[in-house]
């Protein structure tokens, strides 16, 4: 396959192209990715003390941390995701452009509470979702449609391929519990909160992966390495992610809020920070 036929991500601006020109040629060129380390200016303070200027983030910088990160001549994962989260605008901007991360971490939630509140079978009625007969796979297919309908962007598709990674979770509680889907009656808030910080860190990671997958495809010789890479990558992020939940406990939001989708913007620009800054 040709590398032409590989998204490469988002690319920076040139200057001095003119607006709407895509300077794929600089991406063409990052392909063999320069390996070494990005070199940083030194900068010396009055008392003679050398200071290294910080590298704004870019996406070059980015994609380039990540292919090091596969070939395995860097292990730094932060300065990934520092760098993704530098060149995306920032975690304020990052967290503005999540629109259908954070609407599905809002209907999520709403279930998720609606069924805290009146079990799965009273869930499912609201939701217009005919349950008799039905195997737990179809209903669990129906419940990802309801969630989260749309598929028509990038950002849609990154969104719901966060949510069916989280009703995969969902399965194998059902499995563990009961086999049935009243099994999710056993729903309780410590669970809440693991299904609803799985979404946002998977719904981060697939965001990142989706801008960086050309990385592993170009480096990723041995798919295997290129899969554990992708696993260590993953966890990296679900662990820094769920550390910062932890202090925000998704189980005690209230979705029906009116300022919910400002609660939730704020949710995830914690989230982008943490990862900006490690």
């Amino acid at each position: 396959m040709g590398t032409s036929s590989i998204y490469n991500g988002p690319a920076d601006r040139n200057p001095l192209l003119p607006e709407g020109f895509e300077d794929d040629y600089v991406d063409s060129e990052e392909l063999e990715d320069n390996i070494d380390e990005p070199k940083k200016e030194e900068n010396k303070s009055k008392d003679g003390d050398e200071k290294k200027a910080v590298l704004s983030g870019s996406w070059q910088e980015t994609k380039k941390s990540m292919s090091q990160f596969i070939n395995g001549t860097s292990n730094d994962k932060g300065k990934i995701t520092g760098n993704y989260v530098r060149a995306s605008g920032g975690s304020t901007a990052a967290s503005s452009r999540a629109v259908s991360g954070r609407n599905t971490t809002v209907n999520l939630g709403k279930f998720l509470s609606n069924i805290l509140r009146d079990g799965i079978i009273r869930t499912l009625e609201s939701l217009q979702i005919d349950y008799v007969g039905k195997s737990v796979e179809s209903l669990l297919s129906e419940i990802v449609n309801s969630i989260s309908p749309e598929s028509s962007t990038k950002e849609d598709v990154v969104a719901r391929n966060a949510l069916i990674e989280v009703e995969c979770k969902m399965y194998e509680l059902i499995i563990e519990s009961g086999k049935d889907i009243e099994s999710l009656n056993t729903l309780n808030e410590d669970m809440f909160d693991e299904i609803m910080n799985s979404y946002v860190a998977a719904y981060i990671f697939e965001g990142m992966l989706n801008d960086l997958q050309s990385r592993f495809e170009m480096y990723g010789d041995d798919t295997k390495v290129a899969q554990q890479k992708e696993r260590e990558f993953k966890e990296f992020i679900e662990v820094s992610v769920e550390l910062k939940l932890r202090e925000v406990r998704l189980s005690k939001v209230d979705y029906q809020d009116k300022s919910i989708q400002s609660i939730v913007k704020e949710i995830y620009r914690e989230c982008y920070h943490i990862l900006e800054v490690l």
